[in-house]
């Protein structure tokens, strides 16, 4: 067994967008995390509520928190990338301003990667919750890599607010967000990833995601779909990655473009989850 003999830096990364309602919950579920050693990098996007007046009354009180503006809205990969500009940890791990990190979360996340060094990036399961922060669901994700390799062209198989990258990937071969995905960009960067490094999820709840009705999934439903289907096709021959049922999968899943939101969301839930 390895033991960790030391104990790294770790980037908590947060982009934040008019989040008022659940800013407070989500820093303190960073800040009361068992794990010490992070910085903690907040990025406001140019919100137009009270969401920066939030993060500056935290940035005052914690010393762990560095805390950006952006002059202008520049949308989310963009503000994901000045995140990970201004980190300095061995390890990012992305945190969404409307969700919570279980108190292990950094602390269980860096142990495997520390562990294991072939991995580049880790996930975990989650618990989903509601405006009111009610378990609502729970949604569970492959653990191994050779699982994640199967339906890695199906789905995004990593969830982005439980994600913990290693900083050496991302800054020495694999890059930052693409900026030209205003949606799906997490799952363009996993599929770069996964085809360098291995990649999975712990088998443990450490993420709990909300689910509201201002948040950019309901929002922009069909623009999420077309960059999905793209960033697909880009892997869907990938030598790691092919699968025939996949490819079908794929072009079936264009009909939902001409379909009502509500009936594409049952019709890809199901694809997706059976």
């Amino acid at each position: 067994m390895i033991i960790i003999t030391e104990n790294p830096l770790v980037s908590v990364l947060t982009p934040v967008h008019n989040s008022e309602d659940f800013l407070k919950e989500s820093i303190e579920s960073i800040l009361e995390q068992n794990y010490d050693n992070f910085e903690f990098i907040i990025v406001d996007d140019h919100s137009t509520d009270s969401s920066w007046e939030i993060i500056k009354e935290y940035e005052a009180e914690e010393e762990k928190i560095k805390a950006f503006r952006n002059k202008k809205n520049l949308d989310i990969p963009k503000t994901r990338n000045k995140a990970f500009n201004e980190a300095e940890g061995k390890y990012y791990a992305i945190h969404d301003s409307d969700d919570i990190s279980m108190p292990n979360r950094l602390k269980k996340q860096v142990k495997f990667l520390e562990n294991n060094k072939e991995y580049g990036l880790v996930g975990c399961q989650m618990e989903v919750i509601d405006e009111n922060s009610e378990t609502i669901g729970k949604r569970n994700y492959p653990t191994s890599f050779k699982k994640i390799k199967k339906i890695i062209t199906r789905y995004d198989p990593i969830p982005q607010p439980g994600a913990m990258i290693r900083a050496s990937v991302i800054e020495d071969e694999i890059g930052y967000y693409n900026e030209k995905y205003t949606r799906a960009q997490d799952y363009d960067l996993w599929l770069r990833i996964a085809s360098k490094y291995k990649i999975k999820n712990l088998d443990e709840t450490l993420v709990k995601y909300r689910r509201h009705e201002s948040q950019g999934l309901e929002k922009n439903f069909k623009k999420n779909l077309k960059f999905t289907l793209e960033i697909q096709r880009k892997w869907l021959l990938h030598k790691d990655f092919f699968s025939f049922s996949n490819w079908f999968i794929w072009l079936f899943k264009h009909i939902p473009l001409v379909l009502p939101k509500s009936l594409s969301i049952k019709l890809l839930n199901w694809l997706y989850y059976n």
